[in-house]
């Protein structure tokens, strides 16, 4: 088996983004008591479903291992079957943890490629091994589209915000119990990032002389 980040299944570009592989969420495992404090070798299995160029891959044959046990090595142990290749893998992540100031304690993977060791609440499955975004070069969906959607989205999220469908030529009237300051205020930032849609839009596609 080659050194970690090795292999080319699915590696990833500059291109690609973080919605479009299999990733494991250590919040998702908290929540579902895969990792929690002193379990010893507990483990599972998971499964994805995800969709690529319109159409939907499934895959189902990662199962793992997990020791969480205090004063030992605490690590999550991803076993899975590279579905090119056929080759197997069985190793594995460093855990560890943190203490937020709200209390509790919060969990994290240390990212296993090679040269990396960052603290990080997510891994890809890019290549053969999983990695953080930053080692994998993945941006997030919201990084890759084009400025003049990523203001509309934010204007279309205010008014949804107060009650509206998204769409903002819709009137909204005031929520109730919602301060006419707060309002107001909400409403020029709305009307704020939608022109600043219509200008980028202006800019990329030369469709309006003036605004």
């Amino acid at each position: 088996m080659g050194g970690s980040g090795s292999g080319s299944w699915y590696r990833g570009s500059k291109k690609d983004t973080t919605d479009d592989y299999c990733n494991l969420d250590i919040n998702y495992l908290v929540k579902h008591g895969y990792i929690k404090d002193s379990i010893c070798h507990g483990g599972g299995s998971l499964t994805w479903s995800v969709t690529r160029m319109g159409e939907k891959h499934i895959r189902s044959n990662i199962s793992f291992r997990v020791n969480t046990l205090e004063g030992e090595s605490q690590y999550f142990q991803p076993i899975y079957t590279n579905t090119d290749t056929k080759e197997k893998f069985d190793y594995k992540i460093s855990l560890v943890t943190t203490a937020p100031n709200y209390g509790g304690k919060r969990w994290w993977f240390i990212c296993p490629l090679k040269g990396c060791s960052r603290r990080v609440g997510k891994l890809y499955l890019t290549g053969t091994y999983f990695g953080c975004r930053k080692c994998l070069s993945l941006s997030y969906e919201s990084q890759n589209a084009a400025p003049h959607y990523r203001m509309l989205h934010k204007a279309q999220a205010i008014h949804q915000k107060l009650g509206g469908n998204g769409c903002t030529d819709d009137w909204i009237e005031k929520p109730k119990h919602m301060q006419h300051k707060t309002f107001d205020r909400l409403i020029n930032e709305m009307e704020h990032y939608e022109k600043i849609s219509l200008m980028a839009m202006s800019a990329k596609f030369g469709i309006l002389d003036r605004l």
